[in-house]
């Protein structure tokens, strides 16, 4: 990355733009990660670093004002959309299973205890993932208690309450891909203002 605060010639505007069009499919990419418990830390921390860079290379490119403040709403969007999207499709398409609370994890939050209900099976099969958080875990008092969950049949994602509601999740999905398109117009537009610098375009 260049040690100025701007670009300075209009090649360099190029090479820092086609930098910053990989950019939103990767955060989207990292976003998708996050929706697994077993990756999603690592999954939101290097989204949120792709996502620093691609601003960064676009403020480079082109320092304007409206196109950083669209680029950190659409960015924050794309990082924290997908993963959900992605849970919340692969629940609904998910296959309905009965399971038993088979214990509580209690941990302290910013507003008192917060707990994680661990699930197994009641037919005995391996459930991937068998937690459910805070908002679906009413503490140590639900051990022992039966639920129906839906369980992403390809045990990507954390099993969903079956009574979940999923009746906005067609218009999210397809807002996804909107999203992604948006950015990368927002990276080339980028390019344009930064080329106008130089070239008079």
């Amino acid at each position: 990355m260049p040690r100025t605060a701007t670009a300075t010639s209009s090649r360099q505007v190029r090479r820092l733009t086609t930098m910053a069009f990989f950019g939103p499919p990767v955060v989207v990419g990292l976003s998708l990660l996050a929706a697994n418990p077993d990756w999603s830390g690592l999954g939101l921390v290097l989204g949120t670093f792709a996502l620093i860079a691609t601003l960064s290379l676009m403020i480079i490119a082109a320092p304007n004002g409206w196109l950083i403040v669209g680029g950190v709403i659409v960015g924050i969007a794309a990082l924290s959309g997908a993963g959900p999207v992605l849970q919340a499709e692969m629940a609904h398409q998910g296959q309905r299973v009965e399971v038993r609370v088979t214990s509580v994890k209690t941990y302290q939050g910013r507003n008192g205890p917060e707990y994680t209900c661990l699930l197994g099976r009641v037919d005995g099969k391996p459930l991937k993932h068998a937690e459910l958080g805070n908002d679906s875990c009413d503490g140590p008092m639900e051990v022992g208690q039966t639920e129906d969950v839906l369980v992403d049949p390809h045990g990507w994602t954390a099993p969903e309450l079956a009574e979940t509601d999923y009746s906005g999740i067609d218009i999210a999905a397809w807002a996804l891909p909107v999203v992604l398109v948006l950015f990368e117009l927002l990276v080339w537009l980028s390019r344009r203002v930064g080329l106008r610098r130089f070239e008079g375009r």
